[in-house]
């Protein structure tokens, strides 16, 4: 069913090619019928991490030419079903700009406000549970929701807007585990996080999915697998 009350909603598609403003994004395959864009970031960085080619993931704002609507589940989706947040159109889509300043994230249970410091030093999450060399954030809120709902603690589930003092690298208890690249661009840093904000309205996974992860969290402790921190 065409999807036309939309035209306040902001669009991206994830790509591996460079495009500029007024370009025109069409169908790359001669025997496909639709272009897919979607409002979900989340879900246009996973596009843009996995897209074939040798390029950077990138991803556009863009705007369709003509009227979209729902796109049925892909039975190639690659992202996880919670981003599978798809519409697609006949007509091209217009690039209108493109997203380079990320937001980054921080999931924790611990009460903060801004200007507050997030160090190393605290337990992880994950293995035996010993302190961590690292702090961990995320330029995809999805990340930052699984590192809220997994954290340690008894206190409320927090997701923050940070911004690192020192530099970030990838975070190699994720990347190229399942998926290439880092899809869920997910980082660390040995030096602390500044909290600038919070993200207030956010929805968490669902309690089948939880329990699915932490299920395999726990397989990996009796396996006495640890995360990565040299």
């Amino acid at each position: 069913m065409a999807t036309n009350d939309l035209s306040s909603q902001q669009f991206y598609y994830g790509t591996k090619a460079n495009l500029n403003p007024g370009d025109l994004i069409e169908s790359c395959n001669s025997l496909a019928t639709y272009v897919y864009l979607t409002p979900t970031l989340d879900a246009a960085i996973w596009e843009a991490e996995l897209a074939s080619g040798e390029g950077h993931g990138r991803v556009y704002i863009v705007e369709p030419i003509g009227s979209i609507e729902d796109a049925p589940e892909l039975t190639d989706q690659k992202a996880p079903k919670h981003l599978s947040r798809l519409y697609r159109s006949r007509e091209p889509l217009r690039v209108i700009g493109e997203v380079t300043k990320w937001t980054l994230y921080h999931g924790t249970r611990a009460d903060l406000k801004s200007g507050d410091l997030i160090e190393p030093g605290y337990h992880s999450n994950y293995g035996q549970r010993k302190k961590a060399t690292y702090v961990y954030l995320a330029a995809t809120l999805d990340a930052a929701i699984w590192g809220a709902e997994l954290a340690l603690g008894e206190g409320r589930e927090r997701i923050y807007i940070v911004e690192p003092i020192g530099s970030i690298e990838d975070d190699p208890n994720v990347t190229d585990k399942k998926f290439p690249g880092n899809p869920t661009k997910s980082y660390r840093s040995r030096e602390p996080l500044r909290v600038t904000g919070e993200v207030i309205d956010w929805q968490g996974h669902s309690p089948e999915a939880l329990k699915t992860m932490k299920d395999n969290l726990e397989r990996l402790k009796q396996l006495g697998i640890e995360a990565t921190e040299d």
